[in-house]
């Protein structure tokens, strides 16, 4: 007799279970909106459904969301956008290039491979330096005070303005 008791609770339980996830779940499936023209072939070729083992509970009643709590989330959606703002900001503000330190008056001392692109950059500019060699002599010399007085730089040393204005790199 007990081996029926048990039996039978068991079963009881299995059916109360299985009745909960069907009516607790959410089908997987949702069924999709049929279109005017295939309404009579879908209709013809869609299996019959099986009907719902017990009726699924009301769902509980959506409550209007109060003026209240739609100006605190408004409100919170604006300071966060002027939270952003600041942070663009600051970030702008630390992007921006600082002032050049005008360092054009440094002398360089050029090594062959530079003198040579001196050189090449003055024939360039329609001076004539001599031959385009890499060592400097009294026309390459005289083929920069030239360049400099015509380009309104202190003439003497090659310097980094000098360089600058020839587009030589240094």
């Amino acid at each position: 007799m007990n081996f029926f008791k048990t039996s039978t609770l068991t079963s009881c339980l299995v059916l109360f279970l299985s009745a909960v996830l069907l009516i607790g779940c959410k089908p997987i499936f949702e069924k999709k909106p049929l279109s005017a023209k295939g309404d009579q072939e879908a209709a013809a070729a869609a299996p019959a459904e099986p009907a719902p083992a017990a009726p699924a509970p009301a769902p509980a009643p959506i409550e209007p969301a109060k003026i209240e709590d739609v100006q605190s989330l408004q409100s919170l959606d604006s300071s966060a956008a002027d939270e952003v703002d600041t942070i663009i900001t600051d970030i702008e503000v630390s992007v921006a290039p600082e002032p050049v330190v005008d360092d054009g008056d440094e002398v360089v001392k050029p090594d062959t491979a530079m003198m040579r692109d001196i050189q090449q950059a003055l024939v360039n500019a329609g001076f004539n330096p001599g031959p385009v060699d890499g060592k400097s002599g009294n026309k390459t010399v005289a083929a920069i005070e030239a360049f400099q007085k015509e380009n309104g730089i202190a003439s003497g040393k090659i310097n980094k303005r000098t360089l600058r204005a020839l587009g030589v790199e240094f």
